[in-house]
């Protein structure tokens, strides 16, 4: 339980916070904190999961969790993807429809 404390520690410093700050913008108590971060306690996934959030930390990463082969995406993929998330939910809802419409008709 140390490791993972130590962890949790080392994900918040290289974030640049401090006990305090994380206590602001969490609400969780500076003591709760630390005894995570000590080993004397383990937070519940929730909490575990903000903390991971606010530090930047994806799961796989902080767990050490081997991810599969990452397919890369074409330089057209990446324009893509990037005016898509500039779209309002609805947007994207009308594009998938259009985008869907297109492939029907190929099929055909």
């Amino acid at each position: 339980m140390e490791e993972f404390g130590f962890a949790l520690r080392l994900a918040r410093e290289k974030h640049g916070l401090t006990q305090k700050q994380v206590m602001a913008l969490t609400g969780i108590n500076n003591k709760t904190l630390s005894g995570y971060e000590n080993g004397v306690a383990q937070p519940d996934l929730k909490t575990l999961t903000e903390l991971l959030k606010l530090y930047g930390v994806s799961p796989n990463r902080f767990f050490g969790w081997q991810e599969g082969p990452r397919e890369e995406l074409s330089g057209q993929e990446e324009q893509l993807l990037k005016l898509c998330r500039a779209l309002s939910e609805r947007e994207k809802e009308e594009l998938l429809a259009a985008l869907r419409a297109v492939l029907r008709c190929r099929e055909k």
